[in-house]
């Protein structure tokens, strides 16, 4: 694995100019600490007050990190399981090589604190940093804007939005997609169009294909899209994928979603059981299945959307991050 050389700068371009982890974990939490300068944006991902600097992923666009006493570490992703893990696209394995994975191996020894995003990835850092304050921190998708849908209306858009580390975990499901299309009229399909998607899947006329928005365009068009629908296919990364969050139980719920996730997500699995979405396993017959019925039972998939959007408000994500970030950052302020 070839890696950049000790003290160079992260390469910038391998970053976007603005970034989902940082308004989920941070941004959105801390909106009133920003807005009156308490808490300066440095860079995408970077955050300065007082003495104490905090770094989300990666410090990519900064030549050098302003003078501090105190860091704090957020990830939200195993970056050594995803480098190791040939489920994953090689372009994504070698932006995790050449970005974040040099940059975890900066910060972790230098943190006074590491924030994490899943159990398992949080098992994982206490393991490796041992001593080190780990705490785990769930994303605050803002849940004020999640809409209700009518509980009678029928199934009519499903939407599979994954990023491009997901392209081979949805593939074994688009030519049963297509199926499902042709055999229920009325029904449409939006898809992320950055999933490295067939030529029949992109020119199918019932898939709409978003195009790959940065992260600014894609909150604004989430904050208005309506989906009956949402899946999350993790059928070819487990490595890698046992650590992700429960992002996407939040981020379908923007759009009035209920989701169908891998058991093999965590998340999913427990969500399950709470009534809060379906998890299938890795059969593509399992998830059309699973389509299948909830769209002859219209309400049942309305009412596990309300569920997990109820779940959602309960957790009060943001409450936990405001509480979290203060008992962080007031303290080391005292």
């Amino acid at each position: 694995m070839t890696l950049r050389p000790p003290g160079a700068a992260p390469p910038a371009f391998l970053a976007g100019r603005f970034s989902p982890t940082a308004d989920l974990y941070l941004g959105f939490s801390c909106r009133d600490r920003i807005a009156c300068g308490a808490l300066r944006q440095i860079s995408p991902t970077v955050f300065a007050t007082g003495e104490t600097l905090i770094v989300i992923r990666h410090a990519a666009g900064l030549r050098a990190l302003p003078p501090h006493r105190r860091l704090i570490y957020l990830i939200d992703d195993d970056i050594r399981a995803g480098i190791g893990d040939r489920a994953l696209p090689p372009i994504y394995r070698a932006k995790l090589a050449l970005l974040e994975w040099p940059e975890a191996r900066r910060f972790e020894p230098l943190a006074t604190a590491i924030l994490t995003t899943s159990p398992k990835l949080a098992a994982t850092l206490r393991v490796r940093r041992p001593g080190a304050r780990v705490e785990e921190i769930a994303p605050a998708w803002p849940v004020a804007e999640m809409p209700m849908l009518d509980p009678s209306a029928p199934i009519r858009r499903i939407g599979l939005l994954m990023g491009r580390s997901h392209a081979r975990d949805a593939a074994p499901l688009w030519a049963p997609l297509l199926r499902l299309l042709d055999r229920r009229p009325g029904l449409a399909l939006t898809v992320s169009g950055n999933l490295a998607l067939p030529r029949a899947v992109a020119r199918h006329r019932a898939v709409e294909v978003l195009p790959a928005l940065d992260w600014a365009a894609y909150l604004a068009w989430l904050r208005q899209a309506r989906l009956d629908l949402g899946l999350v296919p993790h059928l070819a990364s487990r490595r890698f994928n046992a650590a992700r969050s429960a992002s996407k139980l939040g981020e379908y719920a923007m759009a009035g979603a209920a989701v169908i996730g891998s058991d093999s997500w965590h998340e999913a699995a427990r969500g399950a059981m709470c009534g809060r979405c379906l998890a299938p396993g890795a059969d593509p017959a399992a998830w059309i299945a699973a389509i299948d019925r909830l769209i002859d039972d219209p309400a049942s998939a309305r009412a596990m959307a309300a569920t997990n959007r109820r779940a959602l408000i309960a957790a009060d994500a943001e409450g936990h991050q405001r509480r979290l970030w203060a008992s962080l950052l007031d303290a080391a302020e005292d």
